[in-house]
């Protein structure tokens, strides 16, 4: 088995997920990979306005290992009891930490829905991107996220606002406070009408 840390290289430079077994990062190699993150989060955060945010290396880390298994399943094939979980706290940084590997999750995701779209892998990707909204909204996902996104940092809410305008969705529309302020901005820079929001009683 080919370490976790070659897995991550080959994806963050040339954008392409080969594994030849079920994704396996030891404790040993986690710090290894940890800075390989960081060191991606450091370009990320370049394109994200406002005060700097600190590097949560437990969320990227563990965003990482959902996206490579994520990778895995729908490659093998094999989504049965799949359960794709990010239990770190959603703060500013967590969020733009874990979407250096999130933002790919959507396109597995697509693939993933478009062989079954209600197969485990399929559903175990909606939930997780639903609750992580920077990243979620890239997705071609009808509902709304299940976590508010208020990131409480006013460069994450313009690249939430910016990712929104590229797909539309009503149900990601923020219903109020600064993220709405934001996509009433980004919208109307773009010339696009910024779409009525879900009820309340009719999002996900």
């Amino acid at each position: 088995m080919r370490p976790f840390h070659d897995w991550l290289n080959r994806l963050l430079e040339a954008g392409e997920s080969v594994q030849e077994a079920p994704p396996l990062l030891s404790s040993v190699e986690r710090p290894a990979v940890a800075a390989r993150l960081h060191a991606a989060f450091e370009l990320h955060a370049l394109d994200v306005a406002g005060p700097p945010l600190e590097f949560d290396a437990e969320a990227a880390t563990d965003a990482a290992v959902i996206l490579a298994t994520a990778c895995w399943l729908h490659a093998s094939a094999n989504g049965g009891d799949c359960v794709l979980r990010l239990d770190a706290v959603p703060s500013a940084s967590a969020h733009l930490s874990a979407d250096v590997a999130l933002r790919l999750l959507p396109s597995v995701y697509r693939r993933a829905r478009m062989r079954a779209a209600d197969g485990p892998l399929t559903v175990a990707l909606d939930r997780l991107l639903r609750a992580w909204p920077l990243s979620g909204v890239l997705a071609d996902m009808d509902g709304a996220p299940t976590t508010v996104p208020d990131f409480r940092h006013a460069g994450l809410q313009m690249l939430y606002a910016e990712r929104l305008a590229s797909t539309r969705r009503a149900g990601w529309v923020p219903h109020g406070g600064p993220a709405r302020e934001w996509a009433e901005r980004v919208f109307a820079e773009r010339g696009f009408d910024l779409p009525e929001p879900l009820r309340e009683d009719a999002r996900v």
